[in-house]
Order: C-alpha cells, then structure tokens, then sequence
C-alpha cells in the first residue's frame, strides 16, 4: 500500500471522526455545560438577589420596630398626660366640693350662733325680769340682792 493513500485514508477518517465528534458529542457537551454556566450564574444572582432581600427585610424589620416603639411611647406619653389631666381635674373637683362644703359648714354654724345669741337674749331677758321683780318684791337691802343674783345664776 501506498503511504499517501493510507495518509489520505487516515485524514479522512480524521475529518469523519471530528465530523461525527461535533455533530453529535461537542455541540451538545458545550450547550449542556453552557446550560450549566447559566444556571451555576442564575443561582448566584439568585444567591445575591435573596441576600439583598434579607438586607433589606432586616432593615423595613429594623424599621417597623423603631416606629413600634415610637408608637408605644407615644401611647405611653399620652396615656400619662391623660391621667395628670384626670388627677388635676379630679384635684380641682375636690378643692371645689371641699370650699362648698366649707362655706356650707360656716353657713350652718353661723345660724346655730345667732340661734343661740337669740337663745341666750331671751333667757338674759328673763333672768333679768326674774332678778328685777324679786328685788323689787323684797326690801332693798345689798345683802339680800347679792343672793337673789347668785341664787338666780345658779339655776
């Protein structure tokens, strides 16, 4: 055999062989592993994106607490300016009734003392009409006046 015919036979089986090789095993190798790169760079931007997210779920977390917190002190601050409001006007309504009830009070003493001035008028007055008819029925003497007026005081 010649040695440019086995040569030529060889290239030809070379060029069938890379033939076949890209038809059916390279074209089909490199899209699987093209599938593959895409997928291996479709999770890491997966990987980023859900990083991401979690920052950001941290931060609106983050933030829904510090207005929560705001929130609740605001509560606090009003429900605490809410009870000074009731103390002080519940203070206020008691300093009332207590300034009613004292002038009520004075009122009713004041009438109990004219009450009794006029109690004690009359009764003076009679002791003193008493005093004066039995002087005036006895004999003017000191001695015996001094009696009636110490008998008279003392009932």
């Amino acid at each position: 055999m010649n040695v440019t015919a086995t040569l030529f036979g060889q290239m030809i089986t070379f060029v069938i062989f890379v033939w076949f090789i890209k038809a059916y095993l390279w074209e089909p190798l490199t899209k699987a592993m093209e599938d593959r790169t895409n997928k291996i760079a479709e999770g890491l931007a997966a990987a980023e994106k859900g990083q991401q997210k979690i920052l950001e779920a941290n931060e609106e977390y983050t933030l829904k607490i510090d207005e929560a917190k705001s929130k609740a002190n605001n509560i606090i601050s009003e429900a605490e300016q809410k009870s000074k409001s009731i103390i002080e006007d519940a203070r206020l309504s008691a300093k009332e009734e207590a300034l009613k009830i004292a002038k009520s009070s004075t009122q009713q003493l004041e009438q109990e003392i004219n009450a009794a001035r006029e109690s004690l008028k009359k009764d003076i007055a009679e002791l003193s009409i008493i005093c004066a008819e039995k002087v005036i029925s006895k004999e003017i003497d000191k001695k015996v006046h001094d009696n009636i007026i110490d008998e008279v005081i003392n009932k």
